[in-house]
């Protein structure tokens, strides 16, 4: 079964990073076009710049933390379960940080209208509810670690 789950974490593992890449791509061509017009040039407005340029800067290095953190928690996790852990104490900060990243990205992504001229913020449900979810994840990660570290000290 060992060998099963961890056959299974590295497919999705390189599935992650193939998706993962194209996403940062697309992300990386978008925020450069805003500032040369190609494919698409950002709508400056006077007095909102500082905000356009952070929303398009914030987007992309959430999105590339996003990524990074995702990858670290599934390379964390294939070499816990080679070790024989499967679960890993430094996944649980790991998972916070991806819920911080995941509302700066999805904010930034929810509010990409004003680089475009719109001059109102959007905080919708969605920005709100995924690093919910994924702060939960952590809570019960962590309630996993310590319960496989108790048990491991169990003779």
């Amino acid at each position: 079964m060992k060998t099963n789950t961890t056959r299974s974490l590295k497919w999705l593992t390189g599935a992650v990073i193939a998706l993962g890449l194209m996403a940062l791509a697309l992300f990386t061509v978008q925020s450069f076009g805003f500032f040369t017009g190609t494919p698409q040039k950002a709508v400056w407005i006077e007095g909102f710049k500082g905000m356009q340029v952070s929303i398009i800067i914030l987007r992309l290095i959430g999105s590339i933390t996003c990524f990074s953190l995702i990858l670290a928690f599934l390379f964390n996790s294939i070499k816990g379960q080679k070790n024989g852990e499967l679960f890993l104490r430094k996944n649980i900060g790991i998972l916070f940080g991806l819920a911080a990243a995941s509302f700066i990205t999805l904010l930034c992504s929810g509010n990409m209208h004003i680089v475009m001229g719109e001059r109102h913020i959007n905080i919708g449900f969605t920005e709100l509810f995924v690093p919910i979810i994924i702060c939960i994840v952590a809570l019960i990660y962590r309630n996993a670690v310590q319960v496989s570290e108790e048990n491991s000290l169990t003779i």
